[in-house]
């Protein structure tokens, strides 16, 4: 069957905040800091330092996620 999605929650740096980081087999991965407050504004401001898309800890865990 394979595996369907890989997930690890960080301390992340840029929000200072936990998030959880989900890899699926396809490659595509997503943040849920970045799903939750993406759609208000004041999550938009909790938002401001985030480096999303281009984020190291996303990209680390799904080199790491894809190569198991």
């Amino acid at each position: 069957m394979g595996w369907q999605v890989t997930a690890t929650t960080v301390n992340c740096e840029y929000v200072t905040d936990l998030a959880t980081i989900m890899v699926q087999p396809d490659g595509t991965a997503k943040c849920s800091f970045v799903n939750r407050y993406s759609k208000t504004t004041d999550g938009k401001k909790r938002l401001k330092k985030c480096q999303w898309p281009d984020c190291p800890l996303v990209k680390e865990f799904k080199e790491k996620a894809l190569t198991l």
